[in-house]
């Protein structure tokens, strides 16, 4: 009886946990969402598209998307790229168009992180929102950037990370990812896309940027 007892209670705090609200905790009613009505309200005010020249983003890296990202990509809540979908949509395609993007290139992830999470948190979010994509690879596993506390082994650990098969010529390309933190990952990339072709231009979109971040 007590161990009927101690795995209802663990079902229980499971069905719990699994209704709480990403940012503030509470219980959300409606199945399937993780994000409460009044959290969901701050949100949309905050996530007003930004730029940092070719770099445009809608919320600076803070708590409350901070534990949305983490609960999305870290804890499989993949229902969050619906709700996700719900504030970077529009101003997604509305950069689409403004800038005559011609392909989308999410960031990828390498294999083992893949094995890991069991999907590309960005590819995931694009397909969510129809949003058609090309692929480049990411060839070698690297430590989280948020581990490396210096700039020289961000450098180090990204380095040669990446390759593109892709004929990107005279292409207005777009970028995306989800955090943006020093732009040393966006940059090597970049810099695979510029080694055998020649786009028209690279600009980035991601959900956050840092507040650390600086232009390269």
């Amino acid at each position: 009886m007590k161990k009927m007892n101690s795995m209802n209670l663990q079902k229980v705090k499971d069905f719990i946990f699994s209704r709480k609200c990403s940012i503030c905790g509470r219980i959300v009613n409606e199945t399937g969402r993780y994000l409460c009505v009044d959290c969901c309200s701050i949100l949309k005010k905050k996530g007003q598209i930004k730029n940092v020249e070719n770099y445009f983003f809608l919320f600076y890296y803070e708590k409350d998307i901070k534990n949305v990202i983490a609960d999305y990509k870290l804890k499989n809540r993949r229902n969050l790229s619906i709700e996700l979908g719900f504030f970077v949509k529009k101003p997604l395609i509305n950069l689409i168009k403004e800038k005559e993007i011609d392909i989308i290139i999410p960031v990828p992830i390498s294999k083992e992180r893949y094995r890991e999470r069991g999907f590309n948190q960005v590819e995931l979010l694009l397909e969510t929102m129809n949003i058609p994509y090309e692929k480049i690879e990411k060839i070698r596993n690297t430590k989280h950037m948020y581990d490396l506390l210096d700039e020289k082994s961000r450098e180090e650990n990204i380095k040669n990370a990446f390759y593109n098969y892709l004929d990107l010529n005279d292409k207005n390309i777009l970028l995306v990812d989800d955090i943006v933190t020093t732009g040393k990952t966006i940059q090597e990339i970049i810099n695979e896309l510029y080694k055998n072709t020649n786009p028209k231009n690279i600009f980035i979109f991601s959900i956050a940027l840092s507040k650390v971040f600086k232009k390269i």
